[in-house]
């Protein structure tokens, strides 16, 4: 048997689970390309050099308090290398670290515990700076005028001299790239104005809750309205990187909520360039490291962006693989019960994909923990890669040679077709 090990339980397990495939069929592992770490002295070069800004060692000139507002544990952004770097040139500009907060930009996502914020920041940054939840139904949010839409920002935030966001630079399926702008919305906003945001992104939404997809489209509605709210509301400093395969710094770009982020957004097109390969029978698409809870296993469809339909057959077999380490999940807009729920009868798989068979691999969660994203069947669930196998040798007992692309970060790589597509299909 063919063995082939895919990367298992961002921020909990940290470990890989081997697939296992007859000899004879044709395994293609699509992996991101291979790029080495900054180094320390790197990192603070490239932060000392931004784009569009002023070093953050002027912007602090003066101020007396900063925010610091960073994604949560669903996100992989290494908070632990990062947040003390910027914390420490605060301090040396004369900040006191009394008057540095850090607000996990939850979004509509649950609140992290003390023991999340371990992993995702760090024992130093809890010993030295106060590091809180964001809620977008806390009662102090600031209301932030606005003709057109309800604006509303996390406090803390909107009380600082100074305001930062660190964050990673992946494709995302309905903001283009996360980063930049997205960190204070959705990241801080109240809950008005994630929904009026997070509207943008449906097709239709009278016939379906469907969405659009703008992967890697960083001036899509939804990452405009984020960045005109963000225009009035402000951002000092963003702290962007984008990371390689082993979730290491592989590069960083600092500075100005667009300027800096769009740039940051050029290179993550390269770094995380995935070869897609055309008409596969059998597509295994991991949503790692976005597989902390079952609420994201759609993420995985990221890798294939724009080209889904010409990724797998019509009578092909897609695998979801996601380790769900936290469970079901939750989302305070999109889940079950909420404003703006979106069954995943409608996007997973996507409907560009609708009809093609789809299996999901997972030891998190069991077909009555996803039963509430579901208002028809929910798809086969399997906590055994030789119970899926069995499955997919049974589909495929008379085809001479199945084809199977397996990407093991669909979640964040950028999916390309090759140049000869033509003469593939």
């Amino acid at each position: 048997m063919q063995k082939v090990k895919i990367p298992w339980g961002q921020w909990y397990e940290q470990s890989e689970r081997t697939l296992v495939f007859p000899d004879k069929w044709d395994i293609r592992y699509q992996a991101m390309p291979e790029r080495p770490e900054l180094t320390l002295e790197e990192i603070m070069i490239k932060m000392d050099e931004p784009i569009g800004t002023e070093p953050l060692e002027v912007l602090a000139r003066e101020k007396k308090s900063a925010c610091i507002i960073i994604d949560d544990i669903s996100r992989p952004t290494p908070g632990d290398l990062l947040l003390p770097i910027v914390i420490k040139k605060l301090v040396a500009c004369g900040i006191d670290y009394s008057h540095i907060k850090v607000v996990v930009a939850l979004g509509g996502h649950r609140p992290m515990t003390k023991q999340e914020m371990q992993k995702k920041v760090g024992s130093w940054v809890l010993e030295h700076v106060q590091v809180l939840n964001h809620f977008p139904f806390a009662a102090d949010l600031v209301t932030v005028p606005d003709d057109d839409q309800v604006i509303k920002i996390n406090k803390n935030y909107m009380d600082a001299d100074l305001r930062i966001a660190v964050g990673c630079i992946v494709p995302h399926t309905l903001a283009g790239f996360s980063g930049g702008a997205k960190a204070v919305i959705p990241g801080i906003g109240g809950i008005e104005t994630l929904q009026s945001n997070h509207t943008l992104v449906y097709a239709n939404q009278s016939e379906s809750k469907a969405f659009k997809t703008s992967t890697c489209d960083p001036d899509n509605p939804m990452r405009q309205n984020m960045e005109q709210i963000v225009g009035k509301v402000g951002l000092d400093f963003i702290v962007n990187v984008v990371l390689n395969s082993k979730m290491q710094v592989a590069d960083l770009f600092a500075g100005h909520f667009v300027k800096a982020h769009r740039e940051a957004c050029k290179c993550a097109m390269q770094s995380l360039h995935t070869e897609l390969v055309p008409n596969a029978d059998i597509v295994v698409l991991s949503a790692y490291p976005k597989d902390t809870e079952y609420s994201q296993v759609g993420t995985c469809f990221a890798v294939l962006g724009h080209y889904k339909e010409k990724c797998v057959r019509r009578d092909g077999t897609i695998v979801a693989v996601t380790a769900a380490s936290e469970g079901a999940g939750f989302h305070a807009l999109f889940g079950p019960g909420m404003r703006l729920f979106s069954p995943h009868d409608d996007n997973m798989p996507p409907l560009e994909l609708h009809g093609v068979q789809t299996m999901v691999y997972t030891e998190g969660v069991r077909g009555i923990d996803i039963r509430q994203f579901y208002t028809g069947e929910i798809p086969a669930l399997y906590d055994d890669w030789l119970a899926v196998l069995a499955q997919l040798e049974e589909k495929y007992k008379n085809k001479e040679r199945p084809l199977v692309a397996i990407y093991p970060m669909g979640a964040i790589q950028i999916g390309a077709m090759p140049q000869n597509e033509g003469e593939a299909l």
